[in-house]
């Protein structure tokens, strides 16, 4: 059977299986409670975004997801360690030809510093969106989509799923000053963010090519360009082919939460006002995500407060 024909339906009944075997092999009674949850919760991931299971890019979204939502790096390596202890049994008795997580090593997220963009890389993200001449209209329609995608993420520190979850009506780019009305966060509480008007004017040159697609009565505010609402893995897949062209190495989509968050501190932007805009309810959740750049912020700060002046 190959990889992709294994649904999370069927990967949830073979997990029954898997739990008889692991019991034969002498396995505790807590050791296999924790491994089936934990394959569950990872199962429940891609049941929630529509993602196929046995990808690896499926599996870098759920750690990333776990780091956003302030989980622990022993906790991560939990999950990981459990579903790579599925999949290697699903190899064993040929449900599926290839382990996908085979080699993946445990993350470090704990210590591990996701650096943000600059402000150069921001530009060639940009770059990428610059239509030419002679375009099809479904290339024009994308290059305006990503740039409002890019600005927004990176002025608003958004979670993938929450710019997903963006309706028509949420999005004020008329405003002024322009916000967005974010309803499913991952605190499960609505929150304001406001953005420039800058972002606000890519924004609304998506709205004024949305209105040309058979799909602009959708109440979902992105939308793929043939005929399909935008969902988790054509966001991640966009964002990946504009970093790639950009020559942004090492590039995964949650960088631009951590790109948002630097760059709100660095042009002096306070921690609560981060906090309130980004969705987060503790202080140490800002520090993670800003913990790579505290440095260069302080060194910045103390050049403005001149405390050698006497």
């Amino acid at each position: 059977m190959a990889d992709i024909e294994l649904t999370v339906a069927d990967l949830r009944e073979l997990a029954d299986s898997w739990a008889v075997s692991l019991r034969a092999s002498g396995k505790s009674r807590e050791t296999i409670r924790v491994y089936l949850r934990n394959v569950g919760q990872f199962l429940g991931f891609c049941d929630a975004k529509a993602l196929e299971p046995l990808t690896r890019r499926t599996m870098d979204a759920f750690l990333a997801d776990l780091l956003d939502r302030g989980r622990e790096g022993s906790t991560a390596r939990g999950r990981l360690t459990a579903v790579k202890q599925f999949t290697k049994w699903l190899t064993s008795v040929e449900e599926i030809d290839t382990d996908p997580f085979q080699g993946i090593s445990p993350p470090a997220m704990d210590t591990k510093l996701v650096h943000p963009l600059t402000d150069e890389q921001i530009r060639a993200l940009l770059a990428t969106c610059k239509t030419p001449k002679g375009a099809s209209r479904e290339r024009q329609f994308l290059d305006v989509r990503d740039e409002a995608l890019i600005r927004l993420m990176v002025e608003t520190g958004l979670r993938a799923g929450e710019v997903l979850a963006l309706n028509v009506e949420d999005v004020h780019w008329t405003a002024d000053p322009p916000f967005i009305e974010v309803h499913k966060s991952k605190a499960r509480r609505g929150r304001r963010a406001p953005f420039s008007a800058q972002a606000a004017v890519a924004l609304g040159a998506y709205v004024r090519a949305r209105r040309r697609l058979p799909l602009a009565s959708s109440p979902s505010f992105w939308l793929g360009a043939r005929q399909n609402i935008l969902a988790y893995a054509g966001l991640y897949d966009a964002l990946e082919r504009r970093a790639l062209a950009a020559g942004i190495e090492g590039f995964h989509p949650h960088r631009m939460r951590h790109t948002a968050a630097h760059r709100w501190l660095a042009a002096g932007g306070s921690e609560g006002g981060l906090m309130s805009v980004a969705g987060w309810s503790r202080p140490d959740m800002l520090m993670r995500y800003t913990r790579a750049r505290a440095e260069q912020r302080a060194a910045e700060e103390a050049a403005r407060l001149n405390l050698g002046e006497l």
